[in-house]
């Protein structure tokens, strides 16, 4: 009788285990997901590549020469039509803006940062050649 009850409760143990390590696992699975997402995100062209070191300068300089130019190219974007600045392009993986000259993605968020007060001076502009409108008040 105490072997059963010995038995029944390492069983019990057991399978309570392998709960926690399913978890673990996943757990990693997921954190392995992220650092790949961001990796991508950081590359030449990506939008977090003024996050990188290695790029911060290049992509600080390409936005500044962006800021100079008219905003008169019109692409196409999952089904939408943009009007974006001249010698640039959207990158279809992230939908970030790409300087064409030097392939430095650009960030552009259409909200007010002050982290990135001349990237926002682009997003108005090409918020005010597309017609948007501003609904984040």
């Amino acid at each position: 009788m105490i072997k059963k009850m010995i038995i029944l409760i390492v069983m019990g143990l057991t399978l309570s285990s392998c709960q926690l390590f399913t978890e673990a696992i996943k757990d990693n699975i997921y954190r392995v997901e992220r650092e790949r997402e961001k990796k991508e995100l950081s590359k030449k062209d990506g939008p977090g590549a003024i996050v990188v070191d290695e790029y911060k300068e290049g992509v600080e300089r390409a936005t500044q020469d962006i800021m100079k130019r008219p905003v008169n190219k019109k692409v196409q974007f999952e089904g939408a039509t943009f009007i974006i600045p001249e010698n640039t392009r959207i990158n279809p993986k992230h939908g970030n803006i790409v300087d064409e000259k030097t392939g430095y993605g650009i960030f552009i968020s259409f909200s007010i940062n002050s982290h990135y007060t001349n990237i926002s001076k682009i997003a108005k502009e090409i918020m005010r050649i597309n017609g948007f409108k501003d609904t984040c008040k």
